[in-house]
């Protein structure tokens, strides 16, 4: 039997942490924004032994293999489970969630009885904060779009409210890694970034669009220091020739509105549009 699944890539423009116990009501206000790019996984059951590849290459996903215990237990059943990503992991495309809901999903299309979206979706959410890797990328990457977050939580737990955008081109350029566990481990840090977090989210309500969204990240990732000084530089050049660009969050990578012409002259430009297809099976 195969089973496919997709869900997209999610960049965060500005979060607010909200811890709590449970972790099906932990998360982060915020708003972000999901690509048309992200991950496709497939499974077989059709083999011999138990493997989990990403671009072809064996990995280890902790947020995968916790959604799949989740569904299956520790003793399941073989099969492989291939992922396919249009975009790199670490970089603040939000893909420890992505590959959790898109593996999840798949499973579930697999394997049946008893396994309901809002199920997978739950243990998506969990495993991302049990593992520290995020903790609002699967809220939005279940809705698609250009999604606020104003209520922390698993999706159905939490609140999220979709904002109407254009399907406009989302260019980017990654610089380099940044540990989504050690910014979160940081207390004074993350002080201000809940602070800076909450107050754009307010004035995102008050006004929300993408334009908006855009700037008020950019001002998050300036006033938290979030942003590298190679980052920032990227940001800059952007915005002489009129554009507008930030950095995502949590990853050392600028993300503009259009082409990323102004861009090239930093590195290599990735490209996709905004994308309003939330994580879903693929076949039936």
């Amino acid at each position: 039997m195969m089973g496919s699944a997709f869900a997209p890539a999610h960049i965060t423009g500005f979060f607010s942490v909200m811890p709590d116990s449970e972790p099906l009501r932990a998360g982060s206000l915020g708003c972000g924004l999901c690509l048309e790019a992200g991950i496709r996984a497939e499974i077989d059951t059709n083999s011999s032994v138990s493997a989990i590849t990403l671009n072809g290459e064996h990995t280890d996903f902790p947020t995968v293999e916790y959604v799949l215990n989740g569904l299956l237990g520790t003793d399941r059943p073989l099969f492989s489970l291939k992922l396919t990503s249009d975009v790199r992991p670490g970089f603040g495309f939000g893909l420890s969630g992505a590959a959790a809901l898109a593996a999840g999903f798949a499973v579930a299309q697999v394997y049946g009885a008893g396994m309901s979206k809002r199920d997978v979706a739950a243990l998506a959410h969990c495993a991302e904060v049990v593992n520290r890797t995020g903790m609002g990328d699967v809220a939005g990457q279940c809705a698609g779009g250009l999604v606020m977050r104003n209520a922390p939580g698993a999706p159905d737990v939490g609140v999220t409210q979709q904002i109407p955008a254009e399907p406009c081109e989302i260019s980017w350029l990654c610089f380099g890694e940044i540990s989504t566990a050690s910014i979160l481990d940081e207390e004074r840090n993350m002080q201000r970034v809940n602070e800076m977090g909450l107050k754009a989210l307010k004035l995102l309500q008050k006004r929300p669009g993408l334009e908006p969204f855009m700037s008020l990240s950019r001002q998050f990732a300036v006033e938290t220091g979030l942003i590298s000084s190679r980052a920032l530089d990227a940001v800059e050049a952007v915005e002489a020739q009129g554009g507008m660009a930030s950095m995502a969050m949590l990853g050392d990578t600028v993300f503009a509105l259009g082409g990323g012409e102004d861009l090239e002259e930093f590195g290599e430009v990735g490209h996709s549009r905004i994308g309003f297809m939330g994580a879903q099976c693929l076949t039936s």
